[in-house]
């Protein structure tokens, strides 16, 4: 019965030792920025969802999320939100003015490669891909 039992807790630990072995050659791994643009108009009911989901998943997944969002002039407490929010994660607001401000946004990133998620759009929320 003994031998049994210290079997068992050799396996585990043995376990343990591997895991600890893997994750730590993954650490040492330079870790890309995912780069996720939100365009978003009026979404005051669900933008803090989004980008605390975004944030959780990325973070649960071992990721990193870059987040710009782009309000194209809400008139409702939706960048408020994202400005309360933008202290605590890596996150930037923009006011779009201009119709071609994704299209600039995503020629200054044209290197590396940027999900463009527009809020009101459910096919869009697909999309979004942190890992």
């Amino acid at each position: 019965m003994w031998i049994g039992l210290l079997w068992i807790l050799g396996c585990y630990g043995i376990s343990i030792a591997v895991l600890h072995l893997l994750l730590g050659t993954r650490r040492g791994r330079s870790k890309k920025t995912a780069n996720v643009l939100l365009v978003t108009k009026n979404n005051q009911n669900q933008i803090e969802w989004y980008i605390r989901s975004l944030f959780f998943f990325s973070r649960f997944k071992g990721n990193e999320v870059k987040a710009t969002v782009f309000d194209e002039g809400s008139s409702d407490d939706t960048r408020k939100i994202i400005e309360r929010l933008s202290h605590s994660h890596a996150l930037e607001l923009r006011y779009q003015t201009d119709y071609d401000a994704v299209d600039h946004y995503l020629r200054q990133h044209d290197n590396e490669p940027v999900t463009v998620v527009h809020l009101s759009s459910r096919e869009d929320l697909v999309k979004i891909h942190v890992g």
